[in-house]
């Protein structure tokens, strides 16, 4: 509300504000902002109870956005005793929240209303500011006649992290006439995680509509009668103590000493060996509660560790968010997760034999190997791609020449799940092949046996794996693949110099540069953004003029790369006058010139990039504006300003962002003024966020 309009933008504003469409109602509360103050605000306010929720979203960032918070605030608690206008009230309380800290003191104010609704909407306010200022006063609201403002003070001091609180809130939990009070004031305790005595729970834990809650307080007490209690809540007849108990106890475990954690886990273990029934439910419901539940499930049964829980977690893993942990659960079963899996494999359908190969991949016995074998003849690819990186991470050396076998084979898969599977295998290989163990090198013999064969993907697949390994012995057979009639195959030998010394890379990378296929040139280009070799840059420089402009573009950014990794710093000058150079090329080559003065950074670089700014092409202009936002001098950033009206909106877009970023005030005219024609709804939003952070 920095920016006066004259009066024919202010009546075309009231005059939009009246139209029956929807979206010219929101544009027009998105420039009110710039109106006189005394104006703006009763406009805007005004505009929270609009019938369209986008138009009285927007009315809340605006007054959220703008300086004035407290008298923004006064206005907003009036809105806050509308009583006729549900959409009106929620959209206040929610800019009263935006208004922040600043808003404190009016919200204490309007907490003394006499409209118990006020009240109310006044404790959701301080909650979602979470200011500890309000804390005095939401502990006398505790004992406000209205029990909804009782308990929505309650959830607020939980949302306040003022552990010092918690004597209040444990007062009315014992003391509140009213079970919703109560219940809030316990979870606010157990938000707070404050140690609260076991003798102070007793009574509640004995209340069957406080247990849960009560619970969940002495989860975060350490002594050994809350653990006595939360053992004791497992026998619980009710679903909801007996969960609660568990997350307890999690807590419990969580916070102990390292000396104490196998004593408690003992206990915990004992408990639920005595009620058979535990774990029985406990499985059944990871196949029915609620994502929040079904995680805290994994974690207890994991905790207890048995064996009949294996499948079960497993069957969990099926949903693709719980997936992580119980991999990471059934790991630490450790042999009693192979054992189970092993056992269950034949009757475990292709989704859960996946899930098991990654879990299988990470336990510490020696059953697992023939399932895993026996997964590498499956159908399905993704399959066998999991039993090959299993049996990888296992160490299982016996496999290798089988898993080279295997390469053969999937060379011949065509799509995605062939390379994967290809992928899979060459991770495993090599894995393997760096063990110290007999039989390796055979193995690894036919591997280079199999490079006079006919199959292009096996020769590519090869020539990475021995590129990764980097030994000498392979020396010469990455010389022969770089001479092998498939370019494809030439490029994967290129890729693997990368893991050979500068000594033994540098006449195959030479070779490489004078290539007849671009795009091995292109890997040799690659290949050299992270060597050492003295001769780098001049190879990159004779890239720069290669006549293909694929190879030209990954010449520049293998040249950024080397700056942006401040390893070749003394090749500044040079690798700067080779951009130069490169200025006057076109399409890929551009927009490689831009990423890599982006990656090579500093200010040179950015005043290379503004002679990018007037191309036709939108992308490398974009890119180039991305270079001088994150580097350029305040010369350099002027050069921005005519930008933030291209015709391109990406190109807009990232103007504007990057002169916001920057700070650069003199972009607010004309962002301003180009607010006043942008049609587009994204550009819009992301001048409105420019402003706010150019007025802040």
């Amino acid at each position: 509300m920095n920016f006066v309009l004259d009066e024919r933008e202010r009546r075309s504003i009231r005059a939009d504000l009246e139209s029956t469409h929807e979206e010219v109602r929101r544009l027009a509360v998105e420039r009110a902002g710039a109106m006189p103050v005394e104006e703006a605000l009763p406009t805007l306010v005004g505009c929270l109870g609009d019938e369209s929720w986008r138009v009285r979203k927007a009315a809340v960032e605006r007054l959220g956005a703008a300086p004035e918070r407290a008298r923004i605030a006064r206005a907003l608690v009036e809105a806050l005793a509308d009583g006729e206008n549900s959409g009106r009230r929620n959209a206040a309380l929610e800019a009263l929240i935006c208004c922040g800290a600043e808003a404190v003191p009016v919200v204490i104010e309007a907490s003394a209303s006499d409209d118990a609704d006020v009240r109310k909407q006044a404790v959701d306010a301080l909650a979602g500011i979470g200011d500890p200022r309000s804390g005095e006063r939401l502990s006398q609201l505790l004992r406000d006649p209205d029990p909804n403002v009782r308990g929505a003070s309650a959830d607020a001091i939980g949302l306040l992290a003022a552990p010092g609180l918690a004597p209040v809130l444990l007062d009315a939990a014992h003391a509140d006439m009213e079970r919703l009070v109560r219940l809030s004031a316990l979870r606010a305790l157990a938000r707070l995680e404050v140690s609260v005595e076991p003798r102070e729970l007793t009574a509640l834990v004995h209340d069957p509509h406080l247990r849960a809650a009560a619970f969940e307080v002495l989860g975060n007490t350490e002594s050994p009668e809350a653990l006595a209690l939360l053992l004791k809540g497992l026998e619980s007849s009710s679903r909801s103590a007996r969960e609660a108990a568990m997350a307890a106890l999690l807590r419990n475990v969580g916070r102990a000493s390292p000396e104490e954690v196998d004593a408690r886990v003992s206990a915990i273990r004992e408990a639920a060996r005595a009620l058979p029934n535990l774990l029985e439910s406990a499985q059944e419901r990871l196949a029915q509660a609620a994502l929040p539940q079904r995680l805290m499930l994994i974690q207890f049964l994991g905790l207890l560790g048995h064996r009949g829980s294996v499948v079960p977690i497993l069957e969990a893993g099926r949903d693709e968010a719980l997936s992580g942990v119980v991999s990471e659960t059934l790991a630490r079963f450790g042999n009693v997760a192979e054992n189970a899996l092993v056992e269950a494999w034949p009757g475990l359908d292709p989704e859960l034999q996946l899930l098991a190969a990654g879990v299988l991949g990470r336990t510490p016995g020696t059953e697992a190997q023939p399932r895993l074998e026996e997964a590498l003849r499956h159908g399905d690819p993704v399959l066998r791609a999991a039993a090959a990186r299993a049996l990888g991470q296992r160490g299982c050396v016996a496999t290798l020449e089988r898993l080279v076998e295997r390469l053969d084979t999937a060379a011949a898969e065509e799509g995605a799940e062939g390379l994967a599977e290809i992928a899979a295998l060459s991770d495993a290989i090599v894995a393997l092949a760096r063990e110290d163990a007999p039989g390796v090198d055979r193995s690894l013999g036919r591997l280079v046996a199999g490079l006079t064969g006919t199959r292009e993907g096996y020769r590519c697949a090869a020539a990475r794996i021995l590129g990764r390994l980097g030994r000498v012995a392979d020396q010469e057979a990455l010389g022969l693949l770089l001479s092998d009639p498939s370019p494809s195959v030439r490029r994967a030998a290129v890729e693997g110099l990368v893991a050979l010394d500068e000594e033994r890379a540098a006449e195959p990378l030479r070779l490489a540069l004078a290539d007849e296929a671009p795009e091995v040139r292109i890997a040799a280009a690659a290949a050299l953004a992270t060597r050492c070799d003295p001769d780098a840059f001049p190879h990159l420089s004779a890239l720069v003029r290669d006549p293909d402009p694929s190879v030209r573009a990954a010449a520049l950014r293998a040249a950024g790369q080397r700056l942006g990794a401040g390893a070749h710093e003394d090749e500044r000058p040079q690798v700067l006058a080779l951009f130069e150079r490169a200025r006057e090329d076109e399409g890929p080559v551009a927009m490689a010139l831009a990423e890599a003065l982006t990656r090579a950074g500093g200010e040179e670089a950015a005043r290379l990039a503004t002679t990018l700014l007037g191309g036709a092409e939108p992308e490398v202009v974009r890119a180039a504006v991305t270079c001088v936002g994150r580097h350029g001098d305040g010369e350099s950033l002027e050069r921005l300003l005519p930008l933030v009206a291209h015709e391109a909106w990406s190109v807009r877009v990232q103007a504007i962002r990057c002169l916001a970023e920057r700070g650069v005030e003199r972009a607010i005219p004309p962002i301003l003024r180009r607010l006043d024609f942008e049609q587009d709804p994204f550009v819009r939003e992301a001048i409105l966020g420019a402003l706010r952070r150019l007025e802040g």
